[in-house]
């Protein structure tokens, strides 16, 4: 345990160009795994609550239990990869992440099946902010925006599938295969990490103020309660009553314990999360950005897979094969939002994106009422068309505006955020559902929050002009 908080020597050992590129696409299966768990989910859900007898609300928490524990937990990820060897917490969390998925795939009922996605979203957060952090070590800053699309390619190729494999699975095999598809590329990323391992300075922590202080138990418990009791009472309340006891009493757990999370996070020299960090308008609103965006993603490939099936009466395959359009364009415009932001810097791809999306969510918003599916596929794939155009620049951004010894914290800030977009999208949504029976109130929603941090973002977004040059503090 000593050796793995142990500091190395001063040499960076910069890994060579193969052994570079290896590690790209090691960490682009890593966040292809995330990814695609995030799609693949969506098209069994209806499945899966008949073959249990699950309500709608508690199918849904099959997808917010793993968001929750992932948004809850992925800054403890990015605070570790500050303080201890990378190689050694993607072998973990990728191992917690595969046998977590082999047992959702064995869940002999719902409860069960809840319970290994807790699991599974442990192992997510463990994980999913290291390859951000990794390839911003390894790779200069020249070259670090191609890196980054190429990353976000290989990545999405993951997500772009996800529909299809889903369908395909649940329609002709089994739900359960959705899981169990996982493992063979962990061990695939396992292995590139224990024969070609990051080394020396590019792989251990730097951050050695961090070490001085003890560890922040209390802003873990408080993170973890308030998100917890905050989403249950956002879930549970269409079934519940909005005034019923439980549900106050919920909201004022949840509440109080992420106001105590947020007083000790300013207060303490070593806090769980930068806090601080926001005081940065640009940081707060790239940090916005990627919530919104989150938010529109669940709210598109939940609620978008349960209307195709709903109301189109689409089998799980072909309602696959629909929502495959709302993707098939984000491997395209990954790849160039790289070339875009080494070109123009972060503001102006971001900008075009906010634009597109909420565009093409209104879009929705305006027409799903017809269940016309020729009528959606246009606001469909500008909507996949934008997505890259918002993830990229706000992780870049917020990435390359803090020394190289926080690039883990930022990491896991935006991450946070991004996961909070999921799970609170994943909430709120559910809950407008429940209580209008309404697709056109949850894209209308999701169309306002993305209007929302457009204004944010056309005044705050790529305007500091203190962002620190991460490679001069090397």
């Amino acid at each position: 345990m000593t050796e793995l908080l142990q500091h190395p020597p001063k040499d960076t050992c910069m890994p060579s160009v193969v052994h570079r590129w290896m590690l790209l696409a090691a960490m682009s299966f890593i966040l292809g795994l995330a990814l695609l768990d995030e799609t693949v989910v969506s098209l069994a859900l209806p499945t899966i609550s008949e073959e249990f007898g699950m309500t709608l609300t508690q199918a849904h928490w099959v997808v917010n239990s793993y968001l929750l524990m992932f948004a809850a937990l992925v800054a403890l990820g990015g605070k570790l990869a500050d303080l201890v060897n990378i190689n050694y917490l993607i072998l973990s969390g990728m191992i917690i992440f595969g046998l977590a998925s082999l047992a959702c795939g064995l869940a002999p009922n719902g409860g069960f099946l809840v319970g290994a996605r807790v699991v599974q979203g442990i192992g997510a957060a463990i994980m999913f902010p290291l390859p951000i952090v990794a390839i911003s070590r390894i790779f200069p800053p020249e070259g670090r925006g191609f890196a980054l699309g190429v990353f976000g390619s290989i990545a999405t190729i993951f997500l772009s599938s996800g529909p299809l494999v889903s369908g395909y699975f649940t329609s002709y095999f089994s739900w359960r295969w959705i899981f169990w598809i996982n493992p063979p590329f962990v061990l695939i990323v396992c292995l590139v990490i224990a024969f070609a391992p990051l080394k020396g300075r590019i792989a251990h922590g730097q951050d050695k103020s961090l070490s001085d202080y003890s560890f922040d138990w209390l802003g873990i418990i408080t993170l973890l309660v308030g998100l917890f009791f905050f989403v249950l009472a956002i879930m549970q309340a269409p079934e519940w009553g909005w005034t019923s006891r439980d549900i106050v009493l919920s909201f004022v757990v949840g509440v109080s314990a992420l106001a105590i999370f947020l007083w000790n996070e300013l207060h303490i020299k070593a806090p769980l999360i930068q806090v601080r960090f926001f005081k940065k308008p640009s940081f707060a609103v790239a940090a916005f950005v990627v919530f919104q965006a989150q938010y529109s993603k669940i709210a598109m490939f939940i609620f978008g897979a349960l209307y195709f099936q709903d109301k189109l009466g689409f089998a799980p395959f072909f309602a696959g094969l629909a929502l495959m359009s709302a993707v098939v364009m984000n491997a395209a415009t990954a790849g160039l939002s790289g070339v875009c932001v080494d070109k123009f810097g972060v503001r102006t791809p971001a900008m075009w994106g906010l634009l597109v999306l909420s565009s093409s969510t209104l879009w929705l918003t305006v027409f799903i009422s017809q269940d016309n599916y020729w009528l959606l596929l246009p606001a469909l794939l500008a909507w996949g068309a934008a997505m890259p155009l918002l993830f990229l620049p706000s992780m870049k951004s917020s990435v390359d505006s803090v020394e190289l010894t926080k690039k883990g914290q930022a990491s896991g800030v935006m991450i946070t955020s991004q996961m909070l977009g999921g799970t609170i999208g994943m909430s709120v949504s559910s809950s407008i559902f429940l209580f209008t029976e309404s697709y056109e109130y949850v894209f209308g929603t999701a169309a306002a929050v993305t209007l929302l941090c457009y204004l944010l973002s056309f005044m705050y977004f790529g305007k500091d002009a203190g962002a620190l040059d991460s490679e001069k503090q090397s």
